[in-house]
């Protein structure tokens, strides 16, 4: 195929706000399809049927099923990066278990009720490595390692080992939460590790 005509057929990003409209409802129908019945009930037809709109929009946005949980992934990667970030950098004085316990809500918060949905989606962003996670721990480190804090800031600093430690930490704990679904331990028990964790680490830090 020549190159003119793989760029005919090769899917368009968004750029209108109707095209984003479109989809946003192929994304919502996904989402639909499977907090209903899983991986089985998500085709490229089901998806279009769910959304309303033909097979051939669809395949103007999206190549495959994957495509559409890559977008999935990708928007909530997105999602929980600005949360988790806005929760580190919130300078309210809160200990390390209430801070621990508002960050692994808001790794869960995108699909609410819908976690069958959530760990599909983040088992598939997982399965294609962790480039998506690598910007965002880089992010963490940069913040827990911040060199200064500003008078009154109630944040404990932490050097830039324990920065990269704490983040890759909790990274490998949100993945082992997704991977072993129901199986995991309850969610209090794993804030409360987590923040011991955290706790342990707060000490002065040597010049």
């Amino acid at each position: 195929m020549k190159e003119a005509e793989k760029q005919a057929v090769a899917p368009r990003a968004p750029r209108q706000a109707r095209a984003k409209y479109k989809v946003e409802l192929i994304l919502e129908a996904a989402i639909r399809l499977l907090d209903a019945g899983g991986m089985a009930a998500l085709t490229t037809n089901a998806v279009a049927e769910t959304a309303g709109i033909s097979i051939g929009t669809l395949y103007q946005y999206f190549r495959n099923k994957e495509a559409i949980l890559d977008a999935l992934a990708d928007r909530e990667m997105a999602g929980q990066g600005e949360r988790i970030v806005a929760i580190i950098e919130d300078r309210a004085p809160l200990s390390p278990h209430d801070r621990v316990a508002q960050i692994v809500a808001a790794v869960t918060a995108s699909y609410g009720d819908r976690r069958a949905v959530h760990r599909i989606v983040m088992t598939h962003a997982l399965a294609r490595g962790s480039q998506r996670l690598a910007p965002l721990i880089d992010r963490l480190v940069a913040l827990l390692a911040a060199p200064e804090r500003e008078a009154g800031d109630p944040r404990p600093p932490f050097s830039q080992a324990q920065a990269f430690v704490l983040s890759h930490a909790f990274a490998g704990v949100m993945r082992g939460m997704i991977i072993a679904g129901d199986d995991a331990p309850p969610v209090d028990a794993i804030v409360d590790q987590l923040s011991r964790l955290i706790a342990g680490s707060v000490e002065p830090i040597s010049s």
